[in-house]
């Protein structure tokens, strides 16, 4: 059941990028103008500003740009600069590579079965690694999706154990994420960007 891809829509050429940093003047423009510079196409920009006169400014930045995979290494060498002379907290995410999730669940099935079918759909652009559950009563219905279930029974006496098997579940999947139905799609987006005790959503 792997995710219903719609017509030109294989993300391989997106590209974000995501930034933070001390609010000045010039930020849009040199960013899409470096974009811009390199035959990228900006799809989509949010920005955000805690205080336009000394605050802390945030950017999310979508754009297309062909052979991107090839190029990233590239791309983030050259923005480097750009971004030390703007004090700039950055990453650049590949929408082609999608996040890997693991959805820790009990016996309710509700945000897990909205996640599986949002994969399904296409509607959520990640891969759901694997299934975590203190319980088997949802095993045969993850298993029906084609997603591995593991069941790790947790008690006050074998908490500790648990938990470290459960990271070692985590390591071997290489999942990046943990989190709600909400919440993964925003991260799969990379719609989120945490500074300092903030989280900033790009929705």
């Amino acid at each position: 059941m792997a995710p219903r891809k719609r017509n030109g829509d294989s993300h391989a050429d997106t590209g974000r990028l995501l930034i933070s940093c001390p609010d000045r003047p010039g930020i849009v423009a040199a960013v899409t103008g470096f974009l811009f510079e390199r035959g990228a196409n900006v799809t989509d920009a949010q920005q955000h500003s805690t205080d336009p006169t000394g605050g802390t400014f945030f950017m999310r930045v979508e754009f297309e740009l062909p052979s991107l995979g090839a190029r990233g290494a590239e791309l983030e060498s050259d923005f480097a600069p750009l971004g030390a002379r703007f004090r700039m907290d950055w990453r650049l995410a590949h929408a082609g590579h999608p996040h890997r999730l693991a959805v820790f669940v009990s016996r309710d099935e509700h945000a897990l079965v909205e996640l599986l079918w949002r994969q399904r759909a296409g509607d959520l652009r990640a891969a759901i690694a694997l299934v975590v559950s203190n319980h088997r009563t949802l095993e045969e219905t993850v298993r029906m999706w084609g997603v591995p279930f593991h069941h790790v029974p947790v008690a006050a006496d074998t908490k500790r154990a648990a938990e470290a098997h459960q990271l070692r579940l985590l390591d071997d999947a290489r999942v990046d994420t943990v989190v709600l139905a909400r919440a993964v799609a925003w991260h799969a987006d990379d719609r989120v960007l945490v500074y300092g005790n903030r989280t900033i959503v790009f929705s």
